[in-house]
């Protein structure tokens, strides 16, 4: 049997769009909600230092930036559709920031 695939339906494992307000700060349970994950994953993935929150003084709240959602869902993506551990994970985070650092790098060195 082969299953054709349909170019409008969207891979099942596939990142979704996500469009988050800008400046706009999330609580755990929200930003949980809208990475589509745990509260107990983002704190894991906050301990592994993979996401960042902002800590709200005088107490300590945790909420979330657009970009720590939009980490956890890469996190939660590569773990379930390429059966990565945070190891691996945290791997390629590390080598984007490189290819990000020697992009920038090139471009200085082109505007010369």
């Amino acid at each position: 049997m082969n299953k054709r695939v349909d170019p409008d339906d969207p891979l099942p494992l596939a990142l979704e769009l996500f469009q988050p307000k800008p400046n706009v700060l999330y609580s755990l349970d929200a930003a949980a909600h809208l990475a589509g994950v745990s509260r107990r994953s983002i704190l894991i993935y906050c301990r592994a230092g993979l996401v960042r929150p902002v800590i709200q003084p005088p107490y300590g709240v945790m909420e979330f930036t657009e970009e720590a959602i939009y980490t956890a869902r890469q996190i939660e993506h590569w773990r379930t559709a390429h059966g990565l551990d945070l190891k691996w994970v945290k791997t390629i985070f590390n080598l984007l920031d490189e290819v990000e650092r020697l992009r920038a790098e090139v471009r200085f060195l082109r505007d010369r």
